[in-house]
């Protein structure tokens, strides 16, 4: 049932914790560090304890193609941990900080630090044991793709209720994120582990050529459209209804809000919530964000480019600045997304509605929130 996902980890650190000591073998299992000797040198430990209570371990040097060096001797005393390989006249000696990490010193003719950290892949593992809900990663054909996606299905079946998560804008992935962004929020993860927790299904996916979600041969990105985006859920929709759910609610981020409204007209959907959702045609707030970046000459420009986009024209950018966003292979895209007007679009929904709008989001307001 069980997949690995070394995104789990941010979950739970203290289900992680829990898990270990539970099972009394602290040091035993992959540990991996790098030492800083002039370069970054890789190494990684496999400890195991055997049936006797003793210790034994290899070692692995990535970088230089070693893998599976025996080590001599481990001994373990308490917090600490000493491994010996004679035949590299090293020594590795530390200290368990906690159920992931090690402090130690790795000597071999001088004596460099070396913190090692559990595996992610055995982290992920950790806390998936002590989840209170199964993990699936499942893969879902559509029209000219692959849907890759997670499913979050709680041990406990208290409700037969499934939520879809449909991401926002740009390449954000099923766990919220954007690599043009710096770092990570993981807001759908953690939204999705709690409705887990409490007692809902929940359905989360990459879009369509974004993260693990493959387009078909030969498709490209000047062959999607928003209309592929709203299908594709719409796929999702009856994937979990022949997961025997009864009951299925689309919730959809910034972007995903229009999505997930336009996938609630075509399918008998339980509820619709929005999340950050425009309640304006996007044409209007492109051009109000544009507004405070260019000087007026430009705003007329993209104005304009703008408006002959949401009138199914083709335009030619003639400022390189601006070529991302109007670049040929994404115009198909906007003259589909463009014209939408989410307002009317919700407004037609006869199913419950939840708007749900913060006051620092930097692309919609509570202006919008007030228009759906």
């Amino acid at each position: 049932m069980y997949k690995k996902n070394s995104i789990l980890v941010l979950l739970s650190a203290l289900a992680v914790s829990t898990s270990f000591a539970q099972k009394g073998d602290l040091f035993a299992g992959t540990w991996e560090g790098t030492l800083k000797a002039g370069q970054d040198i890789p190494i990684i430990f496999h400890i195991e304890k055997n049936k006797n209570g003793s210790w034994t371990s290899s070692a692995d040097s990535p970088l230089q193609s070693a893998y599976g060096i025996p080590c001599d001797a481990t001994t373990v005393s308490g917090n600490t941990i000493t491994i010996s390989m004679k035949s590299l006249s090293a020594l590795f000696e530390g200290s368990l900080l906690n159920d992931s990490v090690i402090n130690g010193n790795f000597t071999q003719g001088v004596k460099l630090p070396l913190t090692l950290r559990r595996s992610n892949e055995e982290m992920a593992e950790a806390v998936a044991d002590s989840l209170p809900y199964a993990v699936d990663d499942v893969l879902v054909p559509v029209s000219k793709a692959i849907l890759s996606a997670t499913f979050f299905q709680p041990d406990q079946i208290t409700t037969s209720t499934a939520i879809l998560l449909i991401a926002g804008s740009g390449p954000t992935d099923r766990d919220g994120n954007n690599p043009i962004m710096p770092g990570k929020n993981n807001s759908l993860l953690q939204l999705a582990d709690s409705l887990a927790r409490h007692g809902f299904a929940v359905l989360r996916y990459d879009k369509r050529g974004i993260g693990k979600s493959k387009l078909a041969a030969g498709t490209t990105e000047d062959s999607v459209t928003i209309t592929d985006m709203v299908q594709d859920a719409v796929a999702l929709y009856h994937w979990l209804k022949k997961m025997n759910y009864d009951q299925v609610y689309f919730v959809g981020h910034s972007e995903g809000s229009l999505v997930g409204m336009s996938a609630a007209t075509q399918v008998p959907c339980n509820g619709f919530i929005s999340l950050e959702g425009a309640g304006r045609k996007a044409t209007d707030i492109l051009k109000e964000q544009f507004a405070s970046q260019l000087d007026a000459a430009a705003q007329q420009r993209v104005a304009g480019m703008l408006d002959s986009l949401a009138s199914g024209m083709d335009v030619t950018p003639t400022d390189p600045t601006l070529f991302t966003l109007f670049r040929p292979s994404v115009q198909p895209y906007m003259k589909s997304w463009l014209p939408l007007d989410p307002a009317a679009i919700v407004g037609s929904l006869s199913c419950p509605v939840l708007i749900i709008q913060g006051t620092r989001d930097i692309q919609t307001s509570e202006t919008d929130a007030k228009l759906l």
